[in-house]
């Protein structure tokens, strides 16, 4: 059952899983641009303390430190933001300027947590925040992933201070996963896992070892609840959190890289010394942790702050890996947010339900065309109103795709955004009187507008002008696909290249899961590279390192093709160019092929097992793998079907790939169990050839897929 969403403002409105809460409290808290805009699009975000800039390091090591975490946390595909009290108000996200004012030491920094909050905000004073302050302020602002040193815990000789760290209570109430080096060996630390137990905190040891770390040292004797060695693996354990609706947080301890643990038995003579010593002085409180840290410092001669500022890189590391991994599962927002779907009621073929369906995610919109009458106006005339025809249809390159192989007979579900308003309304009711099943359609409201493409034609039929508005298919989120395929269970997905690289991301990671063959229509020279972006973020974020496969056939032009090899070489997806003899000996044999085109064929092969590039008269082009050996490529060309009558060439590309989905559709088994694209050579170019018949279909009519279009259409002669 999905709820309707409540009508936040749109810039809060996508923001998981705290979105009521980030509404009462939104004057309180200051977003930077950067992170705005982040969460507003479902990226990863990483939250970062500041108390280790203002109490926890020298000048300039804190800002130098400070800086390179933040570049560490983008290098693995999240955003960055630092949290500070500011002026009144949380600062989430900080600039350069604010960052040098915390680790100057020019002015007083208040250590906050979250009993100081309100008294700092309140007096307009500087404040860094601790674990406690920094949880508080990501879950405020919708953040689910926190990186820093270590967590503060019950001190040694608690049984009679009652010192206990604010650290742990905030764990057991506030939803953020703390990745850390576990908690700092000054602290009393099986009471400290105790306490976490107490207050329900899972605590995962992470890596290949279960033993929790004690900050400056891998080892402190003590096991962890639980061992995880992946950031997919941690981000389900989060989302599946969010899920149950526990309001709890969660310890993510990582050990120090282990080039730094020699000097982790000199460190803890240190820590040994410096607790004495504080015990002599009676330093006691907030004032502890900086003083043992400092002393610390100087008996090591610097080797504790170069472990220190390690291990805070590396967490920092893992957590954007975590974030990244969180963001393509669709976040970590509660089943009881789910986005709204634009029908609660889907329609199904009951007579197809014995076979997985074919999922297309991608973009819905409205086609206004307008067609100047060429003989009232023979010739075009700017600046003033034509006499001629304006026509509407729905479109949209996802919607294209969907509908064609609908007609051709798959089973289809449309995954898309659409606004709560007339275009909307009008797409909506035509795939629901076509019979699409269109329970995916995520329904936007606010200030959301369905797309539209808008173009003017002159007299002679060229296009004189055009205004696409697709900014709402930036907006289709991540979990409503994945709740799509978790649903469906597709055999297969068609995705264009409209959606977010998140979304495409997700969609790719979700497929994979599914054992889903997934096919992927460029869509335009500007937008192909999407997916080759989303790849690098899938690559990056390491929830898979290999990412060749996640899409098994791609349907460019020869534009796209050459702009996605371009791309795929300079994100270093493939390692090099085919050699240009290589491609000589293949154009030979080839000749009706361009040589650029059998270039970028072979440079994109080792990340799609299957390469159909549509060369509009010219016929098609295709490079698979051999039957016999899986690594060499098989390239060969497939002639042209010619049209009777040339209509409209507008979805033509659209059709065709429509008509590919339709016959992998029926086929049902497409891939080995280890994910591996299961069709011959022989298999691909009948499929290309018979799709061809759509695409000529297509070129006859005046709309942008045929309404002619049915399910013996490929088998005719």
């Amino acid at each position: 059952m999905r709820i309707r969403s409540c009508h936040l403002p749109a810039a809060w409105r996508r923001l998981r899983p705290h979105g009521r809460r980030l509404l009462s409290t939104a004057p309180l808290v200051h977003l930077a641009p950067r992170v705005r805009e982040a969460l507003r699009n479902g990226e990863p975000v990483v939250a970062l303390e500041s108390t280790i800039i203002s109490h926890g390091m020298p000048y300039p090591q804190n800002v130098e430190t400070a800086r390179e975490v933040e570049q560490i946390v983008a290098a693995h595909g999240s955003t960055a933001a630092t949290v500070a009290l500011i002026d009144g108000r949380i600062h989430v996200g900080l600039s350069d300027h604010e960052l040098l004012r915390l680790g100057r030491g020019d002015e007083p920094v208040v250590k906050t947590s979250r009993r100081d909050m309100a008294a700092v905000l309140s007096q307009r004073l500087l404040g860094a925040t601790t674990v406690a302050g920094t949880m508080l302020a990501a879950h405020l602002a919708g953040i689910a992933v926190f990186a820093t040193g270590g967590i503060g815990g019950v001190h040694r000789g608690a049984e009679t201070t009652m010192d206990v760290s604010a650290d742990l209570t905030e764990l057991g109430r506030t939803p953020v996963a703390v990745v850390c080096a576990g908690a700092k060996s000054i602290l009393d630390l099986p009471k400290t896992l105790e306490f976490l137990e107490t207050q329900g905190v899972p605590v995962v040891a992470y890596g290949d070892s279960a033993e929790f770390p004690a900050f400056f040292s891998a080892h402190s004797g003590l096991q962890a609840p639980w061992n995880l060695q992946r950031p997919d693996q941690v981000a389900r354990l989060i989302r599946t959190s969010a899920e149950l609706g526990l309001q709890n947080g969660m310890v993510v301890a990582v050990p120090v890289p282990g080039e730094h643990a020699e000097t982790s038995a000199k460190i803890e003579q240190a820590i040994d010394a410096a607790l004495a010593e504080s015990t002599e002085l009676g330093i006691k409180g907030k004032q502890a942790t900086p003083f043992l840290l400092k002393r610390v410092a100087e008996r090591t001669r610097g080797a504790s702050l170069a472990t220190n500022i390690a291990l805070v890189k590396n967490n920092a590391r893992v957590a954007s890996q975590v974030a990244a991994s969180l963001a393509t599962m669709g976040g970590c927002r509660p089943r009881q947010y789910s986005t709204r779907a634009a029908s609660g009621k889907g329609i199904r073929n009951s007579a197809r339900t014995d076979q997985r369906p074919l999922l297309v995610v991608g973009c819905a919109a409205v086609d206004i065309t307008a067609q100047v009458d060429s003989q009232q106006c023979p010739t075009w005339v700017p600046a003033t109103s034509q006499p001629g025809a304006v026509f509407t249809s729905v479109g949209g390159v996802g919607q294209n795709i969907a509908r064609a192989a609908h007609l051709l007979g798959a089973d289809v579900a449309l995954s898309a955004a659409v606004a709560n308003d007339a275009h909307g309304a009008a797409v909506r009711a035509e795939l629901h009187a076509l019979g699409m099943d269109t329970r995916f359609l995520q329904l936007l409201d606010g200030s959301a507008r369905t797309a539209i493409y808008n173009a003017v034609h002159g007299p002679d039929g060229d296009l004189i002008a055009a205004v696409a508005d697709m900014h709402i298919n930036g907006l289709l989120a991540p979990q409503q696909i994945e709740e799509a395929v978790a649903e469906l269970n597709p055999c297969v997905v068609g995705l264009d290249a409209n959606p977010s690289v998140l979304a495409i991301a997700t969609t790719l990671t979700c497929a994979n899961r599914a054992q889903a063959c997934v096919v992927y229509e460029p869509t335009s020279a500007a937008k192909c590279t999407n997916a080759l972006r989303a790849l690098s973020f899938i690559k990056r974020s390491n929830a898979m390192t290999d990412v060749g496969g996640l899409i098994h056939i791609v349907t460019p032009n020869a534009l796209e093709l050459q702009h996605m090899a371009e791309a795929a070489l300079e994100l270093a997806l493939v390692e090099t160019a085919p050699p240009a003899a290589t491609v000589d000996e293949i154009a030979e044999v080839q000749y009706s092929l361009d040589s650029s085109v059998i270039r970028d064929m072979l440079t994109l092969f080792p990340l799609f097992p299957a390469v159909v590039v549509k060369l509009g008269a010219k016929g098609a082009a295709v490079v698979s793998p051999s039957p016999k050996n899986a690594a060499r490529p098989i390239i060969r060309h497939i002639p042209p079907l010619k049209p009777c009558l040339v209509e409209n060439s507008n979805g033509a590309g659209d059709s065709m790939v429509g008509a590919i989905l339709a016959q992998l559709h029926r086929r049902q088994t497409l891939l080995t169990p280890d994910s591996r694209l299961n069709l011959a050579p022989s298999d691909i170019d009948a499929v290309v050839g018979r799709a061809q018949r759509a695409a000529v279909l297509s070129i006859e009519s005046v709309r942008a897929v045929n309404d002619q279009l049915c399910a013996d259409t490929l088998d005719k002669d």
